[in-house]
């Protein structure tokens, strides 16, 4: 997925939310990847986040990936870094990635050198 960053990691969304991920403008139907190798936890639509994809890297580690129209993954499947996890939506479409340890969140951006 390639993407513009909208929102990075601890910033204030344009609804007022403290960000917990970084949140990309997507081209309509862009196809969304895994973010790290690991194994599906949680592969459907949720509240208004649309289909989001849940994938324990172990050791505590899980990556959150929410705003997608459709995906093919399902709980159990082994994914590597890269694989196509599913499709942003036609309209507006946004999708974040949030990465966590232990169930809390952590600024992906400066693990990747980016700030």
């Amino acid at each position: 997925m390639a993407g513009r960053l909208l929102t990075g990691f601890d910033e204030i969304s344009d609804a007022g939310v403290r960000s917990r991920g970084l949140t990309f403008a997507t081209a309509p139907r862009a196809r969304v990847v895994a973010p790290a190798a690991g194994t599906i936890r949680y592969a459907r639509r949720f509240r208004d986040y649309g289909v989001i994809v849940i994938i324990d890297h172990a050791d505590g580690w899980t990556s959150l990936v929410t705003g997608l129209a459709a995906t093919d993954a399902k709980p159990g499947d082994r994914v590597a870094m890269g694989a196509p996890l599913g499709t942003a939506p036609r309209e507006d479409p946004r999708i974040t990635v949030e990465l966590r340890r232990r169930g809390r969140p952590v600024d992906l951006a400066s693990l990747m050198g980016a700030r």
